[in-house]
């Protein structure tokens, strides 16, 4: 029955923001919005990236050498370990490696 009323509520949430797009769509400036929402996405792969190090580290198929100085901030997924801190770093790199590339790309209107 909670998966029912989950998948419910979901579905509802989804229903109106959809709702919400719809009608108001007309003002909403989409190249900011997907501007946006982009960003959101690269700082979410970010953070998943420590997370799914962590978790591999937490099961044991991933090696793990501790990093002193380096603060345990879960919500941002970043662990003090040097897997995980790399890992993120490196996704943060090619994450805007590629923003550069897509913006130096962009022609100029007149």
């Amino acid at each position: 029955m909670p998966l029912v009323a989950g998948g419910a509520a979901g579905a509802g949430v989804l229903a109106i923001v959809a709702w919400v797009l719809l009608r108001y769509s007309r003002r909403l400036p989409v190249t900011q919005f997907f501007s946006l929402s982009a960003i959101l996405i690269a700082v979410l792969a970010v953070v998943l990236a420590g997370k799914g190090v962590a978790a591999l580290q937490e099961a044991g198929l991933v090696d793990t050498w501790p990093m002193p100085g380096v603060p345990r901030v879960e919500l941002l997924g970043i662990y003090p370990t040097r897997e995980s801190v790399f890992v993120q770093l490196a996704t943060a790199l090619i994450l805007i490696l590629g923003f550069w590339h897509i913006g130096r790309r962009r022609p100029v209107r007149g």
